[in-house]
């Protein structure tokens, strides 16, 4: 009887345990979930006010990449924008951007960058003067030139310039009266320049001229005496040309001249007009910029 007593006891101390266990249990299950409630009514109400959540750190990224280029006669800019926005975690957005740019120049422009020419150019020369009976000194000719010019702007340059111009010799009889004139030829030493109409372009269109002292010689004789006689004076060239880039510091062209010299034909030759003398000349050109 009394052992039975004992054992009632200790199962009713172990029931008690139990529950009371289960009580504890139950007390942290509920307040973790009251805690879980609370913050869930927290965000809710920060929201309606236009805070951020509570306990939320959210950061976005956005990243734009625009590509841009753009091409002219003087070369082609290729541009790359790289622009980033931030948005953190209180709704604030921050926008940075980078530009990276790269520049290719054209020939025309590489061109434009040497500054010194250098040419050369040959080819035929004619002049229209005409004795006192009308017959012309020379027939086409053999033309020389060689000039240094120095490029001041894309546009215009300034230098030196020596030309040769040496018509054939023509042989006259009239009258019973041979007229030979043997050579006539012109030198000159101009300051020169030249201006280019299309200073972009690959075919350039330009226009030289030129002011210096030339110096003309004649040798002619006839049955009744003969003569070499040269006199000095000044004079100008003007004309047209059309040149072509091969590369940036190499070119070659067409250039046509028309030459003015202050000498009378009078002073070289005793059949002469009183005439001064004037030239047309065609030449082809090459030369080098650096």
């Amino acid at each position: 009887m009394k052992k039975m007593s004992v054992l009632a006891a200790c199962a009713l101390l172990s029931a008690t345990a139990a529950f009371a266990q289960q009580g504890k249990m139950s007390a942290a299950a509920y307040q973790q979930k009251a805690g879980a409630a609370a913050t869930q009514q927290a965000n809710e109400a920060s929201l309606k006010k236009g805070e951020p959540q509570l306990k939320i750190n959210r950061t976005t990224t956005t990243t734009s990449v625009y590509d841009s280029s753009v091409r002219d006669k003087r070369g082609t800019t290729d541009s790359v924008i790289v622009e980033q926005s931030v948005t953190n975690a209180q709704g604030q957005t921050t926008t940075d951007g980078a530009v990276y740019e790269s520049y290719t120049p054209s020939k025309a422009a590489l061109t434009n960058e040497n500054r010194m020419e250098v040419s050369i150019a040959a080819g035929q020369t004619y002049s229209y003067n005409k004795d006192n009976r009308n017959d012309r000194y020379g027939s086409n000719g053999m033309a020389g030139n060689v000039n240094m010019l120095w490029h001041m702007s894309p546009n215009f340059a300034l230098g030196l310039d020596y030309m040769a111009l040496h018509p054939s010799n023509k042989t006259y009889n009239r009258d019973g009266e041979a007229r030979n004139y043997d050579d006539i030829y012109l030198h000159a030493i101009s300051l020169a320049g030249k201006y280019t109409l299309n200073a972009w372009d690959s075919w350039r269109v330009y226009i030289p001229m030129g002011w210096g002292m030339m110096n003309a010689r004649m040798k002619a004789n006839s049955d009744m005496a003969r003569s070499s006689q040269d006199k000095w004076g000044t004079g100008f060239y003007a004309g047209l040309g059309l040149q072509y880039d091969i590369t940036d510091d190499l070119f070659a062209g067409l250039e046509y001249r028309y030459t003015y010299a202050f000498i009378s034909d009078s002073d070289l030759s005793a059949y002469g007009r009183d005439k001064d003398l004037q030239y047309h000349s065609a030449f082809l050109r090459v030369g080098m910029r650096f």
